[in-house]
C-alpha cells in the first residue's frame, strides 16, 4: 500500500530550474500554467522543465509514496515510460527566489492503436464496448507544495488543464486508475464513476480501482470553483497561463505571498 513517508518533505520532491524562462512573458506572476510536452517533445523552450519533471515524478512515486518500485525506473534514473510517448503533459509552475519550481504535473494518454493501462489492468471493466483511438486515460497527476492550500490549488489547476484540453482536441472518453482513498478526494474536485472493482495492481504495489471521468459535469465542478481557470488556459493554449503575484519580499519559496 503507497503511504507518504514523512521523512521524505514536499521541499525535497520539487525541482528546481535555475535557469528558466517560463516567467519571462510575466515576470510578477508567482504561478503559470500551461501544456509541458507532447508525445515526448517538450515544448519549445521548455526542454529542461520537461526533464526535470521526470525527477518530480520519481521522488514522488519512487522516495516518497512507494507507488513505484526503484526497478521499474528508465536507465537514467526517471520515472519515463513508454506512454510518455503518446501523450499531453501538463505542468504547474511556481516562481521563487531560488529559482523555478515544478510544483504540480500531469499528463493525458491517448489510446491511439494500443490499449491505455486502464485497459491492460482491468480488462473486465469494458465489456464488449471497445474504445476508440481517441479515448484518454488521466495519469500521473501530481501536486506537492509545502502550503496546503497552495498545494490544493495546484491540484485544481491540474484537473482545469486537462478540462481545459480534452474537448477543444477531440478527446473521447476519459479513464483513470486511482486508489480508493484518492477517489474519494477526487469527488470534491471533479465528477467520475467506478467502472469497475477495487483491485490489487502489482505494477503500482497498491489497492486501485477503474474510474471513467463525466468531462463536461468535471468542468462544471471546476468552474462552479473558479470559472476563470478553463477559459485563461483555453486563451494561452500553446502558451502560459499566469497567476497570483510575487512578493518582493520573498526570501525562500514558503514566503512567496498569493
Amino acid at each position: 500500500m503507497s503511504r507518504i513517508d514523512r521523512t521524505v518533505s514536499n521541499q525535497e520532491v520539487i525541482p528546481v530550474v535555475t535557469n528558466s524562462r517560463v516567467f519571462a512573458a510575466s515576470p510578477e506572476s508567482r504561478l503559470s500554467a500551461g501544456i509541458l510536452a507532447i508525445d515526448g517533445r517538450a515544448a519549445e523552450g521548455l526542454e529542461a522543465e520537461y526533464a526535470a519533471h521526470f525527477q518530480l515524478r520519481r521522488r514522488v512515486y519512487v522516495d516518497q509514496t512507494a507507488q513505484l518500485a526503484a526497478d521499474e525506473l528508465d536507465e537514467d534514473g526517471t520515472d519515463r515510460d513508454q506512454d510518455d510517448a503518446r501523450s499531453v503533459t501538463f505542468a504547474v509552475f511556481e516562481q521563487t527566489d531560488v529559482g523555478v519550481r515544478i510544483v504540480g504535473v500531469s499528463r493525458l494518454i491517448v489510446r491511439g492503436d494500443r490499449p491505455l493501462p486502464v485497459e491492460e489492468f482491468c480488462p473486465d471493466a469494458f465489456g464488449d464496448l471497445p474504445l476508440r483511438g481517441n479515448d484518454v486515460e488521466v495519469s500521473r497527476v501530481i501536486a506537492r507544495h509545502e502550503k496546503a492550500a497552495l498545494q490544493d490549488l495546484v491540484q485544481w489547476q491540474l484537473f482545469a488543464l486537462m478540462l481545459a484540453y480534452i474537448p477543444p482536441h477531440g478527446l473521447g472518453r476519459t479513464f483513470a486508475i486511482i486508489e480508493p482513498w484518492l477517489e474519494r478526494h477526487l469527488r470534491g474536485i471533479i465528477a467520475l464513476e467506478r467502472i469497475g472493482d477495487v483491485r490489487y495492481i502489482a505494477h503500482y504495489l497498491d489497492y486501485n480501482v477503474p474510474m471513467e471521468i463525466d468531462i463536461p459535469a468535471s468542468t462544471v465542478c471546476v468552474n462552479t470553483r473558479n470559472d476563470s481557470f478553463i477559459a485563461a488556459f483555453q486563451a494561452a493554449e500553446p502558451g502560459m497561463a499566469y497567476f497570483g503575484r510575487v512578493s518582493r519580499r520573498a526570501s525562500s519559496p514558503l514566503e512567496v505571498d498569493a
